[in-house]
């Protein structure tokens, strides 16, 4: 047994630290993840790291699984595709794995060793089907690059291209090391638009269910007693009792009609003007606009940044950016860009051109093309915009909360001001 010191990231994001005994890295690694940690770095106290070299069976070095593996895949429970090209995993599954397998080559770890052991600790069945597939590829003498290609809905563009550079370069664990950081820093900001968005839905949501209840359930209640008021109703409550009347006598043809638009909708997002438009609106639209420009440009950068460092062509680099960029409006002004820059245009010239790209994006990429560090100032970008979204979601919380309180006290204030206008005046007529 072997002393071990690590660095882990627990599940809320926090870091650990600690010494660990083991057989070797991997074993620290597994021992980890037992424990709801992901191993960030795991060094041997005192002394380089010197892994174990894996015992395989004849099988496992021709490339077909041992019996063990083949048992194993047999006998999972969970749904798995028959066709595996088509298998899907968790984003966040697929971050943990990747920052494992840095940290154990990183180690020193022979690839097929890290893999096994990842797949023996996986917490997706789907993922663990796909990696001990991978694994008998691996060994059989297939590179990394060609086996991830082949489930290209697990592994995106980005991801093939930067191990296919890695392999190239032979700087795998330096790649792996990057491409974990990125997913990473994608995810924070992630989560973050996500919470952002979260209390205004389910506020929208109890507004919308409150206002229901009062107008299908309460209102009719009312409805006789308005009957005694002497002379013409006060407009608001005509408003009120009009549109109970209505949702009451058209309830199924209402839900027909909201789930109609909902689908309309659905469907026009999948085609492609359809979502370039959305895509527009969204960058446009009032107050969450500019959050969602400042995303889109922080991916944008990132995902550049993090390609060109790990070796990418620049064109190369922009052909998977339009398809990773996650925004229509951006894919299409790369698109348009690229035939420029394989002209000879500069990058900076070209995005000149393009309304969506800010001005200091612009001028970073002019920087960074003359000095030869434009995946650098790309990485600074990326940064200043992830701290200018953390800003804004702390801002727009801030105002978005009165906002809707405001709009919850309108709408709820006006149905019952609607309703209790006539009982004064019932209270009144009584009174006489």
């Amino acid at each position: 047994m072997q002393t071990f010191n690590y660095e882990a990231m627990a599940a809320d994001g926090t870091s650990k630290t600690g010494t660990m005994t083991g057989d070797d890295a991997s074993a620290v690694v597994a021992a980890l993840a037992r424990e709801g940690l992901t191993a960030t770095r795991v060094t041997e106290d005192g002394a380089a790291v010197e892994p174990q070299q894996p015992k395989t069976d004849k099988k496992a070095k021709t490339g077909a699984p041992s019996s063990a593996t083949a048992d194993m895949i047999r006998d999972l429970d969970a749904d798995i595709p028959s066709d595996l090209s088509k298998a899907k995993v968790k984003s966040e599954d697929l971050m943990i794995f990747t920052r494992q397998l840095a940290t154990m080559v990183d180690a020193g770890l022979p690839i097929d060793h890290a893999i096994q052991t990842l797949a023996e600790q996986a917490r997706s069945d789907v993922l663990r089907v796909i990696l001990y597939t991978m694994l008998s590829e691996i060994r059989a003498g297939l590179r990394i690059s060609e086996a991830i290609q082949k489930y290209p809905r697990i592994f995106p563009d980005i991801y093939v291209s930067m191990v296919r550079a890695a392999e190239a370069s032979g700087q795998l664990a330096v790649i792996l090391n990057q491409l974990a950081g990125y997913m990473e820093a994608s995810a924070r900001v992630k989560q973050k638009v996500k919470s952002a968005m979260t209390y205004p839905v389910l506020a929208t949501g109890m507004i919308v269910c409150v206002a229901g209840i009062l107008i299908l359930v309460v209102v009719p209640k009312f409805e006789k007693m308005f009957e005694l008021v002497k002379g013409d109703l006060p407009l608001p409550t005509k408003i009120v009792l009009g549109v109970s009347k209505f949702m009451r006598g058209n309830i199924t043809v209402t839900l027909l009609g909201v789930v109609a638009l909902f689908a309309a909708f659905i469907i026009t997002l999948k085609t492609e003007k359809g979502a370039f438009y959305f895509d527009l609106l969204k960058l446009k639209v009032p107050v969450f606009g500019k959050l969602f420009s400042q995303v889109a440009i922080a991916r944008f950068s990132r995902t550049l940044s993090t390609l060109l460092s790990s070796g990418v062509p620049i064109l190369d680099a922009l052909h998977i950016v339009e398809r990773a960029s996650g925004n229509a409006v951006i894919a299409e002004a790369v698109h348009e860009s690229i035939g420029s820059v394989s002209g000879g245009s500069s990058l900076a010239a070209v995005f000149e051109t393009k309304t969506v790209f800010p001005a200091m994006l612009i001028k970073m990429i002019s920087v960074g093309e003359q000095t030869g560090q434009l995946d650098s100032l790309l990485e600074k970008i990326a940064d200043f915009y992830d701290e200018r979204v953390t800003a804004a979601i702390e801002g727009l919380t801030s105002m978005i909360e009165p906002l809707l309180i405001g709009v919850l006290g309108v709408v709820v204030g006006g149905i019952v001001v609607a309703i209790f206008f006539p009982m004064i005046k019932i209270t009144q007529s009584i009174g006489k």
